[in-house]
């Protein structure tokens, strides 16, 4: 039954009956509306209205009463949302206008009301949101902008509280609704009268729900909004909202009310994790006082300048707020254990920092109005309390158990920083109790904890630097230091870092900074006061340590360990105890020898001294001091052990005695008999390293100074250190500092003639090789050592530091062993194993055996020691002796699988080695012995397939893998891939030391190339990169000899073609093809390139060319298949087809055959089968076959119409032209396209080549053609323009013309993308640069005229800027103005012009701008920059040499013929300096205008760079003109400007004085 009314009234009693539906059995009122609307016949002019005006009246009754159909809300039904959206949408393009009666039908309807309820919706479970929300936004769009400004602001509030209601949106569309809502809620809110209503309402009803709703997307930040896109629009709802509470939190009258009740709504607020808002509270506080602060702070009269008073009450309010917010919020929340606890850190450090950030704080005791002291006071004292809370947490972080303790830990960090960067007085008091407790944090530190510290240490070091007192400074660094405590705590694990290891503490990253500040702010007096007193500090910690040790020594004997008590339980007794003292003691001891030791290295010359009689420190006291502490330990430690171990002991008891101590230094460190001594021995022993280092640094004689006589051992004294390096229970630490000590002992005599050196050095060697182990790895510390990476700290050491020693004083034997070990580390794992590492803690820059071995061999010292040299040399030729047995014969290698595999590893090692090393018979024998291992491991990998071991030849052919889950076949994988690896490192090593030598061996060559071309199955599996090896060996035994030519080489190169020939390498070109053929292939395209770039036919002998002509005849199957057409089979091969043919022609054309009547023309045929796939499908890279055969093609093309002279010279260049602008889309493809076009380009013909560049240039100016081709068109001129052929300068230059005229006179050319502006920028930039001579005075007017097109002002940006168009045009009036002076200067104000649009657009713009304001700025910006992206330093750089090359003397560049070129040797070179100078004023005046644009700015950094340039603009102004801008142009500010830039430019003007 149809119900649908033929007539409008019929549809008006419908809608409007009091029932739905009307009828108890009929369609629902909404179903008659679609019926009707979608019904063509019922044709009315009004019925649009008619169901709007319905819609409206329902959706808008919705809210008030309960009219539902069927249990659902109107609002909730899709289908009203939906037929309105469509009815709208009609209406808007109808003939009546839309406002005139839709207009009237919003003023009667409750819109603000519907739009509560739809918000509200997002908490009604099963509502279609998509369905709803999306026809509701278009709808809203239409509606909402007519209709808001007669909504109530009552009911604004209740929208913008509904929205606060919302929980995360998840839909767009309701996303979009409620941040129109909210942006209506603002722009009424600034029109509202009654604004301190409105305050307290949101105070007392809305605010808690607006903390939530922020705090709830507190992780939609800008970055995430840029990284995914999805969040855009929440990021925008989010910044919404806090706008429009800011707004009515803080206006005019809000500011005016009690703060209390704000902070006591905020502080109820704040119990969910509001308190990370409180930091922007503060803020935007501060903010919105500032444009009001002579309303709300008026100034007396009499009070002296009423900037100063209100700028102080400014800041007296805002410190007045920080006590309120500590005293309310922060204080009792930081000090009991919360939910909200962190977040309480992490807004005082964000207030904190808005406080730093605006200068607000002023001591209480330079305040000038007697009212704000004591608000300033009570502020003082609040930022003490915090200092006090901040340093006890950091102080307590021993007992911290968890990573979240410790980011509280670093937030107290944060805190601490932040005062002393408002005011260092604030912390300075403090300063050593501070320092102690930030360097003794537990470690190791996380990475956030670790930059807290950096920072605060950096901050505290700064101030000292800075007010030239970096040895108070020290002095309590070191203080700090010496008072430092191990923490209590006791754990069953032993502790990850051990206590004394500065890498892994602050102190580390400190020390270089410490030593940069003694060079810059330290002065003469104080750097020969503080030497003195560093010792002091160091003799203090010692004594602290030795009465420590005496004490606990006389208070009685160690308890022996008994067999049921564990180590863990001994430690945990000796906590508290004298033994725990001591060892802590001796930390802190190791800590300041450390720090001593780099400050006074870092101490100027004058800071030493060797006369009493001065002031300073002697070298004979630090000497002295540092070996007394050194000698005592020592002596101390060996003389316990001798009272220990009696002669009549057990030697089973003394076994046991030292595997107990062992295990004790690694388990128990706490105890002061087990390594105290030895740790505080290797502090002293490493500070005389440190001022040694710096003592050699400074000494002028030729013998080094030694630290006095106590630095220079005795016979005696060396004995004992090396018989302490023997003893197996000597600490590591100790040991590395022991042998650092004697090495430094034998650097500082002459020549290295020690009389023990050569003891030292066998000594050394000895216990290397005793302690090392391949698989060990280092993090670079020393108190980091154990037994398990001694040994590799050791060769680190002596590699890096001491391998000079090593080459002058070892003998031979030592040299060997030290050689054999070096060598003998792996470059690289072997193939499926990896390197076994321990669970050393350390950061990602851990040394293994293989970068120490790299730090050698690309050592160039290490090369030009002779003696280390020919140990290394020997052990090569020892180690590769196995490989001499190999030859050419059959089976005539009998050298087993193993052996022969380490022999091949050690030219792994060779590739490091410069071949101008090695000895012409050391370099004979290894190439020898390199080719006699190539055929020795083929011979071994065609045994296996003989055997069986791999797959069969079909599979291997065809390029199966094996079976890497079978063991069998895994280990065979495993085999093959590690002989297909010594195989390139053959190959490679060959190849780079016949280039080397430039000779081979001919009576050989024929042969060995014949083995590099054998098929083997298994080679078709081998790498790419063994592939490019054998290419490039084979391809340098064929160049080398076509060059020598002598009968010998000839005879041999002619048995190798012929051994090609006979290989038919084009029979087959499939992909699938042998190696053989595959090879082949690539080495006949090798020899032909090399015979085009280096030979004529006629400068080889007859026989020569002759075996090239029946080379050449091997092509024939490839014009045997012209006729055919590329089937399904043939399409994988099309690649290989295509490249075959282009270099037979490339081939037939160096050989002079004439090949018009056998080879017919396919290129254009194929080049339209390869441009129609990729047009036909998605993506280039669907088709990849025909993606890979393009370069050929393109190739192809080229040939022929270079070879077939007879075609049609236009479909060609055509094609070419359509080929690359279809493929050069493709980043990958291009650069293939690139070489073929570089290399064609210049030998086409003039006709050819001037075809090209005019169906070239018709593509640009077609505004059909796709960007992405029309950048390929480009790009490809680009390239021709770079190399063109002889006698083209006139097709150049009406090419250019042509391309000029298009780019300035067609919108969609320099009106379109910046990457097309990008493009043919460059393509005018390298034409500008490279071939000056070929500009004209015609192209120069188009030139200017294109530039100012671009640099023109638009009202519409891209999203970023494009800084490559910038540097395009610097770089095009750079090379005009350096280039080409003489046509330059008929176009100067066109150049003023552009530079004056160039220093425009480099300016900023302020931040916090109006939409007004933002429009004034943006305005005078080109489209492609971006305001939120300006342009930055680099670019100001190059403006910068733009604007002083005007004043370069240069002389230009021009084609002129034999009499022009005697006229021209006469001119002298000159500048534009004196012919611009009447066209710099209004250059200057961009700059000027920049400054003094109340809108915009320019950061120091880029007026820093731009200062030469302008200072050359000075130059040419002159003062004269400078006068007259002055008084014609300039404002009071800008005259303040001027005077500025000339009194800088004067300071740095030479006069010609001296």
């Amino acid at each position: 039954m149809n119900t649908t009314p033929r007539h409008i009234h019929g549809l008006v009693r419908l809608l409007k009956a009091p029932t739905d539906p009307p009828s108890a059995e009929g369609p629902a009122k909404i179903d008659i509306a679609n019926d009707a609307w979608s019904d063509a016949s019922f044709g009315t002019a009004k019925k649009a209205e008619v169901l709007v005006e319905w819609l409206l009246s329902s959706l808008g009754r919705d809210g008030k009463r309960d009219d539902k159909v069927g249990g659902q809300s109107l609002l909730a039904n899709p289908k009203y949302w939906s037929l309105l959206h469509q009815t709208l949408s009609s209406s808007a393009s109808g003939v009546r206008p839309l406002r005139s009666w839709l207009l009237p039908l919003l003023y009667r309807t409750n819109l603000s009301g519907m739009v509560r309820e739809l918000i509200a919706l997002s908490h009604v479970p099963d509502v279609d949101f998509d369905g709803v929300y999306a026809p509701a936004r278009a709808v809203l769009a239409t509606l909402w902008p007519l209709a808001k400004k007669r909504v109530t602001m009552d009911a604004l509030m209740e929208c913008f509280a509904v929205v606060l209601g919302v929980s995360v949106p998840c839909n767009d569309d309701l996303v979009w609704i409620c941040t129109t809502v909210v942006a209506s809620y603002r722009e009424a809110f600034g029109n509202f009268g009654n604004k301190k209503k409105l305050y307290t309402t949101f105070l007392s009803t809305h605010m808690l729900h607006w903390i939530r709703a922020l705090s709830g997307s507190q992780f939609v930040s800008a970055q995430s909004s840029k990284e995914d896109p999805s969040l855009k629009t929440l990021k925008q709802l989010h910044d919404a909202l806090y706008h429009a509470g800011i707004d009515t939190l803080f206006s005019v009258e809000a500011l005016r009310q009690p703060l209390a009740a704000f902070l006591d709504t905020l502080s109820c607020a704040c119990t969910d994790h509001g308190l990370t808002l409180l930091p922007r509270l503060f803020a935007a506080r501060l903010s919105a006082v500032n444009p009001y602060r002579t309303t709300l702070f008026p100034s007396t009269s009499g009070s002296g300048s009423s900037a100063l008073v209100t700028r102080d009450a400014v800041r007296a309010d805002a410190m007045e707020v920080w006590e309120a917010c500590w005293k309310v919020l922060l204080r009792d929340t930081l000090t009991m254990e919360s939910e909200v606890h962190e977040d309480a850190w992490v807004a005082l450090v964000g207030i904190l920092n808005v406080i730093e950030k605006e200068r607000l704080y002023t001591p209480s005791t330079t305040v000038r109005a007697d009212s704000q002291t004591a608000a300033l006071r009570n502020a003082e004292f609040a930022l003490i309390a915090a200092r006090g809370l901040a340093l006890a947490t950091v102080e307590t972080s021993g007992q911290v158990c968890n990573s979240n303790d410790m980011s509280i830990v670093t937030l107290a960090i944060d805190v601490l920083d932040m005062l002393g960067r408002i005011e260092y007085e604030l912390v300075g008091g403090e300063l050593q109790r501070m320092l102690g407790a930030v360097v003794g944090l537990p470690r190791p530190l996380s990475v956030p904890t670790m930059d807290a510290v950096q920072r605060l240490l950096s901050e505290l070091l700064d101030y000292h630097t800075k007010t030239r007192t970096v040895h108070v400074y020290i002095l309590t660094l070191l203080t700090a230091l010496s008072s430092l405590s191990q923490p209590e705590t006791v754990s069953s694990q032993p502790p990850p870092v051990r206590s004394h290891d500065l890498m892994f503490s602050p102190l580390w990253s400190h020390l270089p900074s410490l030593a940069r500040a003694l060079r810059v702010a330290l002065t003469p007096s104080r750097s020969a006061e503080l030497g003195p007193a560093i010792l002091e500090e160091l003799l203090c910690a010692w004594n602290a340590y030795t009465t420590e040790r005496d004490q606990s020594r006389r208070g009685g004997k160690r308890r022996k360990i008994g067999d049921g008590e564990s180590l863990t339980e001994r430690h945990a007794n000796v906590v508290g105890t004298p033994e725990s003292k001591c060892h802590s003691l001796g930390i802190a001891f190791a800590h300041v020898a450390r720090v001593s030791g780099t400050v006074l290295a870092g101490l100027p010359p004058n800071a030493y001294v060797h006369d009493a009689q001065y002031p300073g420190v002697a070298w004979d006291d630090v000497g002295k001091l540092g070996w007394d502490i050194a000698w005592e330990c020592i002596r101390r430690r060996r003389g316990e052990r001798n009272e220990v171990a009696t002669d009549s002991e057990d030697e089973s008891k003394k076994n046991k005695r030292k595997k107990r101590k062992r295990e004790r230094e690694q388990q128990d460190p706490g105890d002061e008999g087990l390594g105290t001594d030895d740790v505080v021995a290797s502090a002293a022993l490493r500070f005389l390293c440190d001022v040694r280092a710096r003592l050699i640094r400074i000494a002028s004689s030729p013998t080094p100074v030694t630290l006095g006589q106590n630095d220079i051992l005795g016979g005696g004294e060396v004995k004992e250190l090396l018989s302490v390096v023997e003893d197996k229970d000597t600490t590591p630490e100790l040991v590395l500092e022991v042998i650092r000590t004697l090495f430094a002992q034998v650097s500082q005599t002459c020549g290295f003639q020690h009389a023990q050196a050569g003891t030292i050095v066998k000594t050394s060697i000895d216990v290397l090789i005793r302690e090392f182990s391949p698989q060990s790895r280092w993090c670079g510390s020393s108190a980091a050592l154990t037994r398990e990476n001694l040994g590799i700290a050791l060769l680190y050491m002596l590699a890096d530091r001491w391998i000079g020693v090593i080459n002058a004083v070892a003998p031979e034997e030592v040299l060997q062993k030290f050689t054999s070990l070096l060598l003998s580390i792996r470059l690289e794992p072997p193939l499926g194993t990896a390197y076994e590492l321990d669970s050393q803690p350390g950061p990602h820059c851990d040394i293994f055996p293989r970068n120490i071995l790299l730090l050698v061999l690309r050592n160039a010292q290490f090369w030009e020691l002779s003696n280390i040299r020919g140990a290394f040399l020997s052990f090569v030729l020892k180690q590769t002796a196995p490989l001499s047995s190999s030859s050419f014969l059959p089976a005539s290698s009998e050298t087993s699988g193993p052996e022969l595999i380490r022999a091949s590893e050690v030219y792994t090692l060779l590739m490091y080695v410069p071949p101008e090393y090695f000895t012409r018979t050391s370099r004979t024998e290894l190439l020898r012995r390199a080719v006699g291992g190539d055929i020795a491991i083929c011979s071994m990998i065609q045994r296996a397939n003989d055997a069986r071991v791999v797959e069969s030849p079909q599979k291997a052919n065809a390029g199966c893998e094996m079976d890497i889950n079978d063991e069998s076949n895994s280990g065979v994988q495993l085999f093959r891939e590690l002989c297909f690896h010594h195989l390139t490192i053959f190959r490679a090593f060959l190849y780079r030391l016949g280039q080397f030598t430039n000779a081979l061996d001919y009576t050989t060559s024929h042969a060995y190339v014949e083995h590099l071309l054998q098929p083997q199955s298994s080679l078709a599996l081998s790498s790419d990169t063994h592939k490019k090896e054998t290419l490039n060996l084979v391809s340098f035994h064929l160049s080398t000899l076509l060059r020598t030519q002598n009968p010998e080489a000839t005879t041999a190169l002619i048995s190798i073609l012929d051994s090609i020939v006979a290989a038919q390498p084009f029979s087959d070109l499939s992909s699938r093809g042998s190696w053989k053929h595959v090879l082949t292939r690539s080495v006949v395209y090798r020899l032909i390139e090399c015979l085009k770039e280096h030979y004529t036919p006629g400068s080889l002998a007859t026989i020569i060319v002759s075996a090239l002509k029946t080379l050449y005849e091997s092509f024939a199957p490839i014009f045997l298949s012209d006729g055919e057409e590329p089937g399904a089979d043939a399409a994988s091969s099309l690649s290989e087809r295509v490249k075959a043919r282009s270099y037979a022609l490339s081939f037939a054309g160096w050989l002079g055959i004439d090949v018009t009547g056998s080879v017919s023309r396919i290129g254009i045929k194929l080049a339209t089968m390869v441009m129609q796939s990729a047009l036909h499908s998605r993506s280039l890279l669907v088709d990849t076959e025909h993606a890979k055969a393009c370069p050929g093609v393109l190739a192809l093309l080229f040939e022929e119409l270079r070879c077939l002279p007879d075609i049609s010279n236009s479909a060609y260049v055509e094609t070419i032209a359509a080929l690359y602008s279809v493929y050069g889309t493709e980043m990958e493809v291009r650069k293939a396209l690139d070489v073929q076009v570089a290399t064609a380009s210049g030998k086409l013909s003039v006709d050819n080549f001037a075809q090209l560049l005019s169906v070239i240039a018709e593509g640009i100016e077609d505004p059909g053609l796709l960007v992405d081709q029309c950048k390929s068109l480009i790009h490809l001129s680009t390239i021709l323009l770079h190399d063109t052929p002889q006698g083209t300068l006139k097709v150049v230059q009406t090419f250019v013309a042509r391309c000029l005229e298009a780019f300035t006179g067609q919108l969609h050319l320099y009106g379109g993308s910046p990457e097309l502006k990008e493009h043919y920028l460059e393509m005018l930039a390298k034409h500008c640069s490279d071939r000056p001579a070929a500009v004209r005075s015609v192209d120069l007017g188009s030139i200017w005229s294109l530039l100012c097109k671009i640099l023109s002002g638009y009202a519409d940006h891209d999203a970023t800027t494009s800084f490559a168009i910038f540097r395009s045009i610097v770089s095009i009036a750079s090379s005009l103005v350096r280039l080409r002076r003489d046509i330059v200067v008929h176009t100067l104000p066109h150049l003023a012009f552009v530079l004056h649009r160039l220093l425009l657009i480099i300016r900023r713009m302020r931040p916090q701008l109006g939409v007004k304001q933002s429009k004034l700025v943006t305005g005078t910006l080109p489209s492609w920059v971006s305001p939120s992206h300006p342009l930055g330093v680099a670019e100001s750089r190059a403006l910068s040499r733009l604007l002083t090359a005007l004043t370069v003397k240069t002389v230009p560049r021009t084609h002129t013929t034999q009499h022009t070129a005697i006229v021209a040797e006469s001119h002298k070179a000159e500048s534009l300096a004196k012919p611009f100078a009447k066209h710099v004023g209004p250059v200057l005046l961009a700059y000027i205008d920049s400054m003094n644009d109340p809108l915009c700015f320019l950061p120091p950094e880029m007026r820093r760079e731009l200062e030469p340039g302008l200072f050359s603009l000075c130059e040419m102004l002159g003062e004269y003109n400078r006068d007259a801008l002055m008084v014609s142009a300039l404002d009071s500010g800008g005259k303040t400007i001027m005077k500025s830039l000339w009194r800088e430019y004067e300071k740095q003007r030479y006069v010609g004085r001296g």
